[in-house]
C-alpha cells in the first residue's frame, strides 16, 4: 500500500493513536484551515459588474513567447540550470513527475487514486483531501520552465522532451474536450476542495508557451476546445467553480486560469476570454470560504487599513486577476480596490523587494530579521509586477520587478543552481531547519538549501524554472508606436515592425554593469519610436544618442533605423542609504541591494542519488557580522574587478568603513550584491 493511504487508514481506525507530526511544520498547519462556518454570499456588494464597462487601454502589450532570447549570464544561468541544474534534473530528483500520468492514465476519482507522495507525511487533517491535485502543480510548473529553458537555450534534447509532454497532454484530451486530473465522476462536479482549474492552468500555460515557440496550430486548437468546455461548465450559466463547502488552497489558485485567458486573448483577439477571466474575478469574490486564501476578493479590497493575512502565494498571483478584472471593466469600484491593493502592498515589502509570505502573511509587516519569502511568493509578485507595468506603464513596477529578481530571487539559488531555498530571510544569519525568535526554536522545513524541498512540497523549485525564463517576457514589450525596453540585462528581441523583421540586442553584464549596448539589425529602414525606461534610482542616463522626448519615466526617440545602428546608454547610480522596515538601515546602488557576506560552513541532512545534488544547512563560521554598525555618512567606494558572463565571478564590491560595536573602533567592510550570498547581513544599525 502506498504511505499515503496507511497514514489515512490508520488514523480512521484508531482516533485514540498518538497523532503522527505532519512534513509541513507547525505554521502551515496552524493557518491552512480557516474555512468559514457558513459560506456568506456577498452578491449585493458586487452589483456593480452588472453596469456597463469601460475598459482601460494597456500602455504596452507582451510580445510572444520566445520574441525575446537570454544573452550573457542570463543565458548562462538559464544552460547551468538545464544542463546541471534543478531545471533539467528535477523529473528524476522527484520521481513523482515521470511516474504520475495524472492529465491522462492516472487522473483522479477518489483518495485512492493518489501516488506515493515520497517525503511528505500526512496526518488525517481534513485539508490533506487536497492532495488529490498537488501533484499537477509540481509538474504542471515544472513543464512550464522546462519547455521555457528547452527553446530559449536551444536544446535539442529538451526540445524533443518538450514535444513529447504537449503531444501526451492532446492525446489525453476527451471527446468534449476535458483536459485535466479528474476521472468523469468528479470533474465539475465538486463539492469542496479541488485543484480543477488549477491543473488546467499550469497544462495550458505550458501548452502556450510551446505553442508559441513552434507555431503548431494544434496545440492553440487543443487549449481552446478545452477552455471552451470549462467556460461553459464553470461560466455564467453554470455553476460557480467558488461556491463550495471547503477549500484549502487548489480551488483559489484556479482564479490563476486568467493567465490563461489573458494569453489566448492576446493570441485570438477573442474578447470572450477576458470576459471569462472578469467573470472569475466576480465569482471568487462572491464567496468566502477560507479566510487564508482569498485576500484579493473585491469585498476585503474596500477595507483600506487592513493588512493582508492570507497565504502569500496566493494573494501576489491575484494581484494580476483583480488588476486585469479593473482594466477590462473601467468600473470606479476596481479602481479604488486596485489603489488599497497598492497600499495593503507595501507594509508587505522587503528590503529585498520580495513581498514576506513563509507561507502567510498574517496581518504582519515585513521585517528582514523576523519575516522571511518564499520563494513561489516572489515568482507570482515579480510576475504581477510584469502584469502592472504591461497595463499602467508605471516604471515604479519595472523597477520592483527588476529589484526582487536580482536580489531575493538570485539570493535563493546556490551558485551551482543544485538547490534553492524554499523560504529565507533577508538577514540570513543561519539556515538549519529550525525558526528562531526570541530565544526559542521550533522545526521548520522550509529553511535549508535542496533541489526538491520534498517534505513541504515541491511547488519552489518547479517554480524557480519560471523566474528567468518569464523576466525575459517582461523585459521587452510592444507599444502602439514602437518598442520599449522596460527592464535591462543581456538579451535580444526579434519582431517585426511596419512589415520589417527586427532583431535588438542588449549587450550587457547589467545590473552588475552600468551601460548597455543596443544593437539594431533590420532588412530594410523603418520607422518606430523607441522607449527607454529611466529607472527612479537613476539620477542620469548617459547615451551617445540624443533621445528626443522624456516623459513619464521614459526617455523615447522616434527616428528611421537602419541596419547596424548601434547607442550605448550608461546609468548614473548614486550609492543610497534606506532606512529598513526595522529601523535599521540598508545599502542600494542600482537595482542591487548590498550585503555583508557571513562565511559559513554547510552541513548535508539529504543525498540524492544524482551526484552533485544534496539537502544542506548553512552555519555561520562566526558571528561577527552582529558587531557591524554604519558610521554616520559613509563613503562607499564601488570596486569593479573582472566582469564575466557568470554573476558569481564577476567582481563588484562596495567598500566603507563600519564601526565595530564590540571593539568600538572602525573597520573596512566589503559589501557584495545580495543576489551572490547566501548567509548575509543586509541591514545595520547606524549611529
Amino acid at each position: 500500500m502506498k504511505k499515503l493511504v496507511i497514514v489515512f487508514s490508520v488514523l480512521t481506525v484508531s482516533l485514540s493513536c498518538k497523532k503522527e507530526s505532519g512534513s509541513q511544520g507547525e505554521n502551515f498547519t496552524d493557518n491552512v484551515n480557516k474555512v468559514a462556518n457558513s459560506i456568506i454570499d456577498d452578491s449585493s456588494q458586487l452589483t456593480f459588474f452588472d453596469k456597463s464597462e469601460n475598459p482601460i487601454e494597456h500602455k504596452f502589450e507582451n510580445f510572444p513567447t520566445g520574441s525575446v532570447l537570454p544573452k550573457g549570464w542570463i543565458l548562462n544561468m538559464m544552460k547551468q540550470d538545464l544542463e546541471k541544474g534543478m531545471v533539467g534534473a528535477l523529473e528524476h530528483l522527484y520521481p513523482g513527475i515521470k511516474s504520475d500520468d495524472l492529465y491522462n492514465s492516472a487522473r483522479r476519482g477518489g483518495m485512492e487514486d493518489i501516488p506515493e507522495m515520497g517525503d511528505l507525511v500526512l496526518t488525517g487533517a481534513a485539508w490533506e483531501k487536497s492532495i488529490m491535485w498537488w501533484n499537477a502543480e509540481t509538474i504542471g510548473n515544472w513543464w512550464d520552465g522546462f519547455i521555457r529553458h528547452a527553446f530559449l537555450t536551444q536544446n535539442d534534447r529538451a526540445i524533443k522532451q518538450s514535444r513529447e509532454i504537449v503531444l501526451n497532454l492532446m492525446n489525453s484530451q476527451d471527446e468534449d474536450g476535458y483536459i485535466g486530473i479528474y476521472k468523469p465522476n468528479l470533474r465539475y462536479q465538486h463539492e469542496g476542495s479541488n485543484g480543477e482549474l488549477w491543473a488546467q492552468t499550469t497544462a495550458f500555460r505550458s501548452m502556450l508557451a510551446y505553442y508559441e515557440f513552434t507555431n503548431d496550430a494544434k496545440v492553440l486548437k487543443s487549449v481552446e476546445r478545452a477552455m471552451q468546455l470549462t467556460m461553459k461548465k464553470y461560466g455564467e450559466e453554470g455553476k460557480n467553480p467558488f461556491h463550495l463547502k471547503n477549500a484549502f488552497g487548489g480551488v483559489t489558485h484556479g482564479l490563476m486560469l486568467t493567465d490563461v485567458c489573458e494569453t489566448l486573448h492576446r493570441i485570438t483577439k477573442n474578447q470572450a476570454y477576458q470576459d471569462y477571466a472578469t467573470y472569475l474575478y466576480k465569482a471568487f469574490s462572491t464567496y468566502s470560504i477560507n479566510r487564508s486564501f482569498n485576500d484579493l476578493r473585491y469585498p476585503y479590497l474596500k477595507e483600506k487599513d487592513s493588512l493582508f493575512e492570507g497565504h502569500g502565494v496566493h494573494t501576489y498571483e491575484h494581484i494580476r486577476t483583480m488588476v486585469n478584472a479593473y482594466f477590462n471593466t473601467g468600473y470606479p469600484e476596481l479602481e479604488n480596490a486596485y489603489n488599497n491593493m497598492l497600499s495593503k502592498l507595501e507594509p508587505c515589502l522587503l528590503t529585498s523587494g520580495a513581498g514576506h509570505a513563509d507561507e502567510w502573511i498574517l496581518k504582519l509587516k515585513a521585517d528582514p530579521s523576523h519575516t522571511a519569502s518564499e520563494y513561489c511568493s516572489m515568482l507570482e509578485l515579480r510576475n504581477s509586477y510584469g502584469s502592472l507595468i504591461q497595463k499602467t506603464g508605471d516604471v515604479a513596477f519595472a523597477d520592483a520587478a527588476e529589484k526582487l529578481t536580482f536580489n531575493a530571487m538570485l539570493g535563493a539559488r546556490n551558485k551551482e543552481g543544485t538547490a534553492i531555498t524554499y523560504s529565507k530571510f533577508d538577514n540570513a544569519y543561519v539556515i538549519d531547519g529550525k525558526h528562531h525568535k526570541d530565544g526559542h526554536s521550533k522545526n521548520e522545513p522550509r529553511y535549508k538549501y535542496s533541489p526538491t524541498h520534498s517534505e513541504p512540497a515541491v511547488c519552489c523549485v518547479p517554480n524557480y524554472g519560471r523566474n528567468l525564463s518569464y523576466f525575459l517576457d517582461q523585459m521587452w514589450m510592444k507599444h502602439k508606436d514602437g518598442v520599449a525596453a522596460l527592464m535591462f540585462g543581456p538579451s535580444q528581441l526579434n519582431t517585426k515592425i511596419n512589415g520589417a523583421s527586427i532583431r535588438i540586442t542588449q549587450e550587457t553584464n547589467y545590473p552588475f554593469s552600468d551601460e548597455v549596448t543596443f544593437k539594431i539589425s533590420t532588412d530594410r529602414p523603418v520607422e518606430f519610436t523607441f522607449f527607454l525606461r529611466k529607472p527612479n534610482w537613476s539620477s542620469e542616463i548617459d547615451s551617445n544618442l540624443e533621445f528626443t522626448n522624456q516623459h513619464q519615466g521614459y526617455l523615447a526617440i522616434r527616428k528611421e533605423w537602419r541596419n547596424g545602428d548601434s547607442f550605448t546608454i550608461q546609468f548614473k547610480n548614486d550609492v543610497m542609504i534606506h532606512k529598513a522596515s526595522n529601523e535599521e538601515s540598508f545599502v542600494q546602488r542600482g537595482p542591487l541591494v548590498y550585503a555583508f557576506p557571513i562565511e559559513h560552513s554547510e552541513e548535508v541532512v539529504k543525498t540524492y542519488d544524482i551526484e552533485g545534488f544534496k539537502d544542506y544547512h548553512c552555519f555561520p563560521k562566526n558571528q561577527d557580522h552582529l558587531d557591524l554598525k554604519l558610521i554616520d555618512n559613509p563613503q562607499f567606494e564601488l570596486k569593479k574587478g573582472a566582469t564575466t558572463d557568470n554573476i558569481y565571478t564577476s567582481e563588484l564590491e562596495l567598500s566603507a568603513n563600519f564601526r565595530n560595536s564590540k571593539t568600538n573602533k572602525k573597520e573596512k567592510i566589503n559589501l557584495i550584491p545580495m543576489g551572490k550570498t547566501v548567509l548575509r547581513r543586509v541591514t545595520f544599525p547606524q549611529k
